[in-house]
Order: structure tokens, then C-alpha cells, then sequence
């Protein structure tokens, strides 16, 4: 019996993650507040009490920048926990009838042996940077695609620019929430550096101290080792996802077999965050998105760009 290796769907098997991100969500939660609890206990709380007064305040002012931090990243997780990545509108297609989607379907399949066969793989010319720019068939969902649009195969769906699914968040990363994503690991880095900065002190004091409290001194202990390596682990993540942005890629583009080169989608840094953050500067740093914005951002990816000319050429033959 012979199998159609492509409408395969392995990772099917692997949707029982999305049960143990539950797990993962919880422990994300449960996390991010135990940080601020002994934050606040050991490092922030004993300045306020102080009583210098210029201490006290200085410490005052520190709990409402690190609360707000921690607020923040709270906030944007939630949201982007919450929030739909963008799915692919049902019975979504860019042609006329099913004889011009079946005719462009092939068109490309012919152009892309061609493309193969002279360059190993590679794309050339106009079509090159038209082949991501393309709408494409999803066979596991028997449904045409918009241009960056993939399969998310843990919910079964097809997400517009998406970008990973994210045990993590318990939801895939993709058009409307990758900004959220984003500000989480900005704001979950900055809250992790800035309690183990305030943590030293506290550490060192304990270990000084000739009767330490068991309790406490494990607890800020563990909080800081937490701290110091979740703040260096984001740190990475803050650094490629920065890059990314500022090139207008997703991580599945950024490693796509195929590269392509120059990116078409490139606008220049400023503009590319811009296409993700939005044009009103007060909502850069907040885990939401003006109305329009939304609606451009729905519009700009299911817009589909004319086909070069090129394939033009193989549709001639089709």
C-alpha cells in the first residue's frame, strides 16, 4: 500500500505538550511571583523601613519601578497566552475557481523543479523573491495559505506569519501576538537582572550572618541562582528575536532551507519595527495593539502580490 508522504502529520502525536504546558504555565506564573516575593522581602522592603529618610525613599521608588516591570511582564504573557496568533480565515483563496488554484499550483510546482535543478535547491531572480511572497496549499489542511503563512501543527491550523509554537506560553506565536512575545522576554529579562542585582547584598548577608534563618536563607538564595540564569538565558532570546524584528523575519524564515536573498520584505530596521510594534509610540511598550493596526496587519497578510514574470513563462506551458 502506498502512503502520501506528504499529507503525513507526526507531530500529532506530540500534541499531548499542549497538557503539559499547562504544567509549564503554572510554573511560569508561579515563578515570576516567587522572584517578586523575595525581591521585595529581602532586597527592597527592609530600604523602605529604613530610617534615612533619603533611603527609605529611594527604596520606595525602586518597589514601584520593579513592581511596574514585573507588572509588565505579567501583562504581556498573559496576553500573548490569551491572545490568537491570527489563524487563516476559513476557505480563504486568492483565484477565481478552483481551475486557476489548481492551474497556479502547478505552475509553481513546475518552476520550482526547474529553480532546483539549477541551483541545488536555491531560488534565482524575481521568482526567488516572489516564492515566499506566493500563496501556497496546505495539504494536512486541504486549504490554500496566505504568503508566510505555516501549519501550526499542535493546533491543526495554518497561522498567518507565524513564527513557533511556544510550550512556554501554551499558544503559537504568529501575526498578532508576536509582539506581546517580544515584550515578555524584554520585560522577564529586565525583572530577572534587576533581582539578581538586588539580591547580592541580601545573599551575602545571609551567608555572613552567624544564624542564618534554613527558610530564607534558601529562598533568596534559590531566587537569585533563578534570577542570574533565567536573565542570561533571555538575554539570547532578546538578542535573536531583536535581530529578527529588525529584519522582518520569523524564526521558521530565518532557518528556511532555501534562504533567500536579498530578504523581500526587508523595509529597512526602523520601518520593519515599526511593522511590528505599531505607529503609535504610546503603545510600543504595552502588550496590545491599536484597532487599525490590527486591521492593517490582517490585511497586509492575506494580500497577495502578482506573480512575476517568470512564472508567467511556465503558466504558458501549464
Amino acid at each position: 500500500m502506498e502512503v502520501d508522504v506528504t499529507k503525513l502529520d507526526c507531530f500529532r502525536y506530540c500534541r499531548f505538550l499542549r497538557h503539559v504546558g499547562k504544567i509549564m504555565l503554572l510554573f511560569v506564573l508561579a515563578l515570576i511571583g516567587t522572584i517578586y516575593y523575595s525581591t521585595m522581602k529581602n532586597a527592597l522592603v527592609p530600604g523602605v523601613r529604613s530610617h534615612n529618610l533619603a533611603v527609605a525613599a529611594l527604596a520606595a521608588l525602586g518597589c514601584l519601578l520593579y513592581t511596574a516591570v514585573v507588572g509588565l511582564a505579567l501583562w504581556s504573557y498573559l496576553a500573548c497566552f490569551l491572545a490568537q496568533p491570527g489563524h487563516v480565515p476559513p476557505g480563504w483563496h486568492p483565484f477565481q475557481d478552483a481551475e486557476a488554484a489548481a492551474a497556479e499550483l502547478e505552475a509553481w510546482e513546475r518552476l520550482a523543479v526547474e529553480q532546483q535543478a539549477r541551483r541545488g535547491g536555491g531560488w534565482e531572480g524575481d521568482a526567488g523573491r516572489a516564492a515566499v511572497a506566493r500563496p501556497r496549499y496546505c495539504r494536512k489542511c486541504a486549504a490554500w495559505k496566505p504568503p508566510r503563512a505555516h501549519h501550526d501543527s499542535m493546533t491543526g491550523r495554518c497561522v498567518l506569519r507565524m513564527d513557533h509554537y511556544c510550550i512556554w506560553v501554551l499558544n503559537c506565536v504568529g501575526l498578532l501576538n508576536y509582539k506581546f512575545f517580544v515584550l515578555f522576554l524584554a520585560y522577564a529579562m529586565l525583572g530577572c537582572m534587576v533581582s539578581a542585582a538586588l539580591l547580592v547584598k541580601p545573599c551575602i548577608d545571609m551567608f555572613s550572618s552567624p544564624h542564618p534563618t534554613v527558610g530564607g536563607l534558601i529562598l533568596t538564595f534559590l531566587t537569585f541562582v533563578f534570577a542570574l540564569a533565567f536573565s542570561l538565558a533571555l538575554l539570547g532570546f532578546v538578542v535573536m528575536h531583536g535581530r529578527l524584528c529588525t529584519q522582518n523575519k520569523t524564526t521558521i524564515e530565518a532557518y528556511e532551507k532555501r534562504p533567500i536573498k536579498p530578504w523581500p520584505y526587508d523595509n529597512g530596521a526602523r520601518q520593519n519595527l515599526l511593522d511590528v510594534f505599531g505607529r503609535d509610540r504610546r503603545l510600543w511598550l504595552l502588550p496590545m495593539h491599536a484597532p487599525c493596526f490590527r486591521r492593517g496587519l490582517l490585511e497586509d497578510a492575506l494580500r497577495v502580490p502578482p506573480p512575476p514574470d517568470e512564472l508567467l513563462g511556465v503558466r504558458e506551458t501549464v
